[in-house]
């Protein structure tokens, strides 16, 4: 039997505008599944799809956010948007299973958050939710547990902790909680040669006026003192290259589009308080050699017509030097970091059992989960998988870093352009500039045979981050709109 409790409705205290997003899948305990608030998704399959009686994606699970949300959730089974017109958006994301003390620790966080709602919702107090018993401490370690036709190798021993955002209004607890913040501050202050981040937002630089969390900031930090020792050093940043939010992006996309844009842009390059406006300052141009923001993107065959759509990045993940991960539902935002907001969950996993491996050309001994996550990351989006040739055992080296990762990026982006003239686009930095960039056709509508032969140079789905697109643009949501009448702690 299941029973479920919402501690998302209002209970007439002011903190309605926060939720809960963890996932945690708790199976009698001995195995917990830790992430964020949707299902792993490794293959970007099903950008078009099967018709008739066969279907890959059935009802509501053919989606595409930014064209329509989702309506009428009683009826799963129902299709909401035109399969024949509307490309599906694939989801990438990340997730980590967890068993023994580990498992132990997220079971008695969920405890907690279980009874603390039992015990402030009065809709929850009836026998038909009982309070919840934490097992014994004593046996958490002795439990083995296998997990089912599972084939990989990752019987290695690492240092793992369970992290979480929690505070008064969602555990209970007199002090609120931060780990997961501090967890991703310390790693990257910490980080010796790179960082590999995958999110689903990237909201940060405090200016402690709308942003607070530093992680931006510390980024920011560790570059600069890169370059002050002339060492090498690498940040990897894969984000949505849109909000997953629904709006129209012909026409500029609607106001929640654009407020959450505004704060992403606000983080990379837009404004004084920006990671690359920081970098600028001190090293000029120099920061392309650091750090590099990219997003996720793939094409189909839709009944004959050639579609595009970016790939919604969900992850909440940090790999830092190939032996620390950090896996969970945290979004690099305030909501997520600061502890008083959202509540969340993580864990950070530091590998004790090192293999063979190379950072900038030199024999390097890497933490032997860290490295095989950051290897199938890395091949799936650069299409490793499918040429051999692409080579991504160092993640540093110049050869990788210039050669591969940046210029792979830029030649799929490219292409993407040349064949769909898709949104978002660094052409495009206003609204009046939309009208006349739409009406220019690409070759997909051009010469379809054409189009076809220029796709087949895509390798894997890495494209680059549209940095200017609106940049001369004002993004806030305007004084009138209903996002406007929302705080904007919302947003951030």
């Amino acid at each position: 039997n299941q029973t479920c409790q919402n501690p998302n409705e209002p209970s007439g205290d002011f903190v309605f505008f926060y939720c809960f997003w963890q996932t945690d899948l708790l199976v009698k305990c001995p195995c917990v599944s830790v992430s964020g608030s949707r299902s792993v998704r490794s293959l970007h399959t099903g950008v078009g799809d099967l018709f008739g009686d066969t279907r890959f994606w059935h009802g509501k699970d053919y989606c595409n956010f930014v064209h329509k949300d989702w309506i009428q959730l009683d009826k799963p089974f129902d299709d909401f948007i035109d399969r024949h017109k509307t490309p599906r958006m694939p989801w990438h994301d990340i997730a980590s299973v967890v068993h023994g003390k580990a498992a132990r620790d997220v079971a008695r966080h969920f405890i907690q958050r279980w009874n603390f709602t039992k015990l402030v919702k009065p809709k929850y107090r009836s026998l038909s939710f009982p309070y919840l018993l934490p097992k014994s401490h004593l046996t958490a370690g002795e439990l083995r547990y296998q997990v089912p036709n599972f084939t990989g190798c990752f019987s290695s021993c690492f240092m793992l902790t369970i992290l979480r955002s929690a505070s008064d209004w969602s555990a209970g607890i007199k002090y609120h909680e931060e780990s997961i913040h501090n967890a991703y501050v310390h790693a990257i202050e910490n980080s010796q040669h790179f960082i590999y981040i995958e999110n689903q937002f990237f909201i940060s630089c405090a200016e402690n006026k709308l942003v607070y969390n530093k992680i931006g900031d510390t980024i920011a930090e560790r570059i600069k003192k890169a370059y002050r020792e002339g060492a090498k050093y690498r940040v990897y940043v894969v984000t949505p290259l849109l909000p997953g939010f629904e709006g129209d992006i012909n026409t500029g996309g609607g106001s929640a589009i654009q407020a959450v844009m505004h704060f992403n842009y606000r983080t990379m390059n837009k404004g004084e308080h920006s990671i690359i406006s920081q970098l600028r300052a001190e090293m000029g141009d120099q920061w392309m050699n650091y750090i590099s923001f990219t997003g996720l993107r793939t094409h189909a065959d839709l009944e004959g017509t050639l579609v595009t759509e970016l790939i919604y990045v969900h992850s909440k993940m940090l790999i830092a030097d190939d032996n620390t991960v950090i896996i969970g539902s945290a979004n690099i935002n305030d909501r997520s970091m600061l502890g008083k907001r959202d509540s969340e969950v993580a864990v950070i996993v530091e590998d004790s059992e090192t293999v063979d491996a190379v950072m900038d050309g030199q024999p390097y001994r890497a933490g032997k989960f860290a490295l095989q996550l950051r290897l199938e990351c890395f091949r799936m989006i650069l299409g490793a998988n499918t040429d051999p040739s692409i080579d991504v055992s160092d993640p540093i080296s110049e050869l990788f870093y210039k050669e591969t990762w940046m210029a792979t990026c830029a030649r799929n982006a490219s292409i993407y352009q040349k064949v769909f003239r898709c949104l978002p686009s660094s052409d495009v930095r206003n609204i009046s500039e939309l009208e006349g960039f739409l009406a220019k056709p690409g070759l997909a509508r051009e010469d379809p045979a054409r189009a076809q032969e220029e796709l087949k140079k895509i390798r894997g789905f890495l494209v680059q981050f549209p940095l200017q697109f609106m940049s001369e643009q004002n993004l806030l949501p305007p004084i009138g709109c209903k996002e406007a009448m929302v705080p904007m702690e919302v947003w951030t």
